[in-house]
Parts: structure tokens; C-alpha cells; sequence
């Protein structure tokens, strides 16, 4: 058993035998990877145990028990589906109408982002695997870059041998060692979930796991000092500090705790929602700030 999968089991002892095993057989595919050093380790970790519910989930499970969740995830103005109040009895503990709903074709636009175009599709192609793969033109497209045929049995992408696989097909193709590098979570989440969703967790988790991903040579160290210096970070503390940061933030590359205080700031400021996260939002907001700034 090799180091990843020791802090796998650690971390989620509750994890499905099916993704225990995968990762014990995994020491090759992290190798193709290039996930070895500590922080790529606990970034990749972090978010495959928060979109599998600490190794818990196989597939989406979408049997809601009560309206007000089923509300609070799909209806109007939180998810595309923007499901009415007068859909919710025949939903509730339908998980197949449900998907079909959320993610077939009682929700066009979103089918077709998915590559959803046969009726059962959102159900046959919830969001499945490690990093929860969803609709059928992601499972095809994982299956051509993995070799396996996940569009004809959507079961393999929990398949002991290849549930690895389309996690960190995933994770490549969005080039994520580098983030990861940059202990840039809010990148990597951002990536994987097209949003922020579940960032607080994704943190819990690699908060748990940071601490066994180092290599013990020496005495633990915060991620962010860990990390190496992101050009776009140094224009985010340039900026802080142009706009009146206080304390000035110093301009290394790095996101500590100081640089997120200052987002914190700015976003109040600013009257944007708090969360110390420098997204699009956010980073727009700064820009036509300094742009009022500079031509006042």
C-alpha cells in the first residue's frame, strides 16, 4: 500500500471497499500523475473526498425526503432546472424523475451541456466516480481518454480497477498540479465544480489531510508557505494595496492569511458576499476600482 492510499484510509475509514482498493492498487497511476509531492497529494485528496462524501458515495444519490432541500439545491434561482414549488410532490423520492429533470431532457439547455439526448440519460448519468463524473458526453469522454467504456457501463467509474481513472483524467486535463502547487483551492474547485460549491469542505478535508501529505523531513509547515509564488497572486496584493489595505499586504506571490483578510476587506467594502475567496467577481470589482482610482 502506498503513501496516498495510507492517508486515504486514514482520513476516510468509512470509504466504500470498492475505492480502498483502488487506491491501494494506485502507486502507477498517481506516478503517470505526477501526483507525488505533498501539496498536489492533498489537493487531489481534498476534493475527491468532499465530492465523494469522505469515500462514501458511488453515485448520486437524488431521493430527496423533503421539499425544502429538494428546493434549496434545484429550485428557481439556485440550480438551471429552477424547479416550482408545484413540481415537488411527484420528485420526492423519485430519484429517476428527478434526473431526468435536473439533468435530461425536462432541463434542454442543461442535457445539452451534458451530452444528455435520450430519455433516462440524467438518471443513467448522474454524477458518478470520485469526482462524481456527470451526463453522458463527460462519461464518453473520460472513457476515450482512459480506454474504458464508461458511456456503455456507467458502473466502471466505481469499478475497482479503473474508479482512479477518470479522477485524475479530470485533474489533468485541467492542469491542476500547477494550482495545486500554488495551493490555489479556489482554482482547483472552481475547475472540477464550475463554481465554488462545497468550498468550506473541500478546506476541512485538506485541512485534514496537509498535515499527513508532508514528507516529515522537518517541522509542519502551512500550506501557503509551502506553495510557490503565483504572478496573479502578486497582482491581487498589489492591487489590496493600492486600494488601501491595512496592514500592507506584502507582495510575494503568496495567498496567506493576510492576503485573504484583505479580500475579506475589500469585499465589504465593495458589498460583496465575504468569503475571502479573490474569484471573478471579486477580482472585477477590484479592477473597476483601481480603474476610478486612476482616472479620478
Amino acid at each position: 500500500m502506498g503513501r496516498i492510499a495510507e492517508i486515504f484510509r486514514t482520513v476516510a475509514p468509512d470509504a466504500r471497499a470498492e475505492y480502498r482498493a483502488a487506491f491501494d492498487a494506485g502507486d502507477v497511476l498517481f506516478a503517470d500523475a505526477a501526483i507525488e509531492a505533498p501539496l498536489r497529494i492533498a489537493h487531489f485528496l481534498a476534493q475527491v473526498l468532499h465530492e465523494s462524501g469522505g469515500g462514501t458515495v458511488l453515485f448520486e444519490n437524488l431521493r430527496y425526503r423533503t421539499p425544502e432541500r429538494l428546493m434549496e439545491i434545484f429550485g428557481v434561482g439556485r440550480h438551471s432546472a429552477a424547479i416550482r414549488a408545484e413540481e415537488v410532490a411527484g420528485l420526492i423520492g423519485n430519484a429517476e424523475a428527478l434526473a431526468e429533470r435536473v439533468y435530461g431532457l425536462g432541463n434542454p439547455r442543461k442535457a445539452a451541456e451534458l451530452g444528455n439526448s435520450r430519455a433516462g440519460d440524467g438518471f443513467r448519468y448522474r454524477g458518478g466516480g470520485l469526482l462524481q463524473t456527470t451526463g453522458r458526453g463527460n462519461y464518453r469522454r473520460m472513457g476515450q481518454r482512459c480506454g474504458v467504456g464508461f458511456d456503455d457501463d456507467p458502473a466502471l467509474v466505481t469499478a475497482t480497477e479503473h474508479a482512479l481513472k477518470p479522477a485524475l483524467c479530470e485533474w489533468s486535463e485541467g492542469n491542476l498540479n500547477l494550482a495545486a502547487d500554488l495551493d490555489d483551492i479556489a482554482t482547483i474547485t472552481r475547475r472540477i465544480n464550475g463554481g465554488f460549491n462545497g468550498l468550506a469542505d473541500r478546506k476541512h478535508w485538506f485541512a485534514r489531510v496537509w498535515p499527513l501529505a508532508q514528507d516529515g523531513a522537518g517541522p509542519p509547515v502551512p500550506a501557503w508557505e509551502a506553495a510557490g509564488a503565483s504572478t496573479d497572486t502578486r497582482w491581487l496584493q498589489a492591487a489590496l494595496n493600492d486600494l488601501g489595505a491595512s496592514p500592507r499586504l506584502v507582495v510575494d506571490g503568496k495567498a496567506g492569511p493576510a492576503t485573504e483578510a484583505a479580500v475579506r476587506w475589500f469585499q465589504g467594502l465593495a458589498g460583496l458576499v465575504v468569503d475571502g475567496v479573490a474569484g471573478p467577481v471579486t477580482r472585477a470589482a477590484i479592477r473597476l476600482r483601481l480603474d476610478a482610482l486612476r482616472g479620478g
